[in-house]
């Protein structure tokens, strides 16, 4: 995974050596900021328009300025991607507070997963965290170490993501993704009110999945050990499939996992 050499900062294009944040940002010093890490495919930005009302949200809930409107944006994504040349990407879009004014960078970097990800599948490690509050655990923010943490730990393990899991045992989702089990031919994902990110890959596929075979339901870590299939999402990854958890192994290669992914794949075509 490689990061392109150039990056846009307010409109502009600029090296990213050149690119230059101030001391006394408060996205800096404290945080205050949100970001979006978005697909592109072919140089368009997938699922934009889902990705822009979660930006907008998040802006407004941090008293940033609102992004410019969806079409702008997406233009300025493509501007960059044909700039790098590198039509097929993970573009990060950030808002942040520099000193009175609301700030844009978007940067782009090569893909993070690769074929042998999918064929082996994911081993996840179960990640103690506390009640959450979800004034901010629906925003993608610059506060984001927690998360941080919890992939470092997990790789240290030799896993490749944590699933946060509470004291008393209700499955939340994982660092950067969102978790998805199926049981009896049915998937269940924990429902928002749990405190989970609003993901825009999640949404997609409970979309495509349909209400009567897709269900938002409270999960406990015993419902994910006895789940015939698991796996994850998030919007760089699509569908993962998820071989491990913990010690408990399950089939990476199961039939609803493998038909999700691959109308997760075609829908973005």
């Amino acid at each position: 995974m490689s990061i392109a050499p150039q990056v846009l900062l307010n409109g502009e294009l600029l090296p990213a050596s050149q690119a230059k944040v101030s001391a006394l940002s408060d996205g800096f010093l404290y945080g205050q900021g949100v970001f979006e890490t978005v697909r592109t495919h072919r140089g368009r930005p997938l699922h934009f328009a889902a990705h822009h009302a979660r930006l907008a949200a998040s802006c407004a809930a941090l008293g940033l300025d609102a992004p410019a409107p969806a079409a702008e944006l997406a233009d300025r994504v493509t501007r960059l991607l044909a700039s790098v040349r590198l039509p097929d990407a993970a573009v990060k879009i950030v808002r942040y507070r520099e000193l009175a004014r609301t700030a844009e960078l978007i940067t782009a970097r090569t893909l993070p997963y690769s074929a042998p990800d999918y064929l082996r599948g994911f081993r996840l490690m179960t990640f103690l965290q506390g009640e959450r509050d979800g004034r901010l655990t629906g925003h993608k923010t610059l506060n984001y170490l927690e998360n941080i943490l919890a992939r470092q730990s997990a790789k240290a393990a030799g896993f490749d993501e944590a699933l946060f899991v509470t004291p008393a045992g209700r499955v939340l989702e994982g660092a950067s993704s969102s978790l998805f089990i199926v049981k009896d031919g049915h998937a269940h994902t924990p429902p928002l009110s749990a405190g989970i990110l609003p993901g825009v890959a999640r949404a997609r596929v409970l979309a495509l999945i349909g209400a009567e075979r897709a269900h938002e339901t409270p999960l406990t870590l015993t419902d994910v050990l006895a789940a015939d299939e698991v796996f994850i999402t998030n919007a760089l990854m699509g569908v993962m499939p998820v071989c491990t958890l913990d010690e408990h192994k399950f089939r990476a290669h199961s039939p609803e996992t493998s038909a999700v992914r691959h109308l997760f794949a075609n829908a973005a075509e």
